[in-house]
């Protein structure tokens, strides 16, 4: 046999090239290996150590109220998706609080309330994904639920194995400008950005105007003027 170092380099990897190895499992055998089936198995543990922390998780079923065990996720479907829904038609995302190694993930699962995940099933060799905004975290028998928006996807969802992981997306800030268009002393603004946001107002001069804001709920606000005026309101 040449030296390993004789051997031409392979500049073009692919999924079918194979890397010669020993089996520890199997009386140290020496065996093939292809390199899609180690990107799989680095995919799932996270590393060459499988105890070490990941997002892991089975495929269990659509989910409709059902016992999640440990390391079982389900996907809540739109009802009127079709049988053979795709990533858009998912709206939850139901998942035990241990993985698949058994690791207790409750302690930071509150992290990613209003952040942008990704999905990704990593038993498939196309690289499927869909990324989502968690727009809810509803707590389970052990589980959690993540209530999610759609936001972009790749390939269609499988019964396999997932992960999933924040982003380096981030949700934008919202914002609103109201006009009152004609003079009052009193502005009702109905804004629909589900918080309370801060408030700035300016004439019709482009001057700062100060008064005395009431927010009604997250989604309306009263501002009150010792004097009627028009402009702007910025709320962000």
């Amino acid at each position: 046999m040449a030296r390993i170092k004789n051997y031409s380099l392979d500049t073009t990897i692919t999924g079918g090239d194979k890397l010669v190895g020993t089996d520890v499992g199997g009386n140290n055998a020496t065996k093939s290996y292809q390199v899609e089936t180690i990107g799989q198995y680095f995919s799932k543990t996270g590393s060459a150590d499988g105890t070490q922390l990941g997002y892991q998780y089975n495929y269990a079923g659509t989910y409709l109220n059902n016992a999640i065990h440990s390391g079982e996720f389900r996907y809540q479907i739109d009802p009127t998706a079709p049988s053979q829904y795709g990533w858009a038609n998912i709206i939850g995302f139901a998942f035990s609080r241990y993985n698949i190694n058994l690791v207790d993930i409750a302690p930071i699962v509150s992290l990613f309330q209003n952040q942008i995940i990704k999905i990704t099933d990593i038993s498939d060799s196309n690289g499927n994904y869909g990324t989502y905004e968690v727009t809810g975290i509803s707590a389970l028998t052990d589980a959690y639920l993540f209530s999610l928006i759609h936001k972009g996807s790749f390939g269609e969802p499988k019964a396999s194995t997932i992960t999933f992981a924040n982003t380096a997306l981030t949700k934008p800030d919202k914002f609103f400008t109201f006009t009152q268009a004609s003079s009052s002393a009193t502005w009702t603004i109905e804004h629909n950005l589900e918080k309370f946001p801060s408030v700035t107002v300016i004439d019709s001069a482009n001057n700062v105007v100060y008064g005395n804001t009431t927010y009604t709920d997250e989604n309306n606000l009263i501002i009150n003027f010792s004097a009627p005026f028009s402009g702007k309101a910025y709320l962000n």
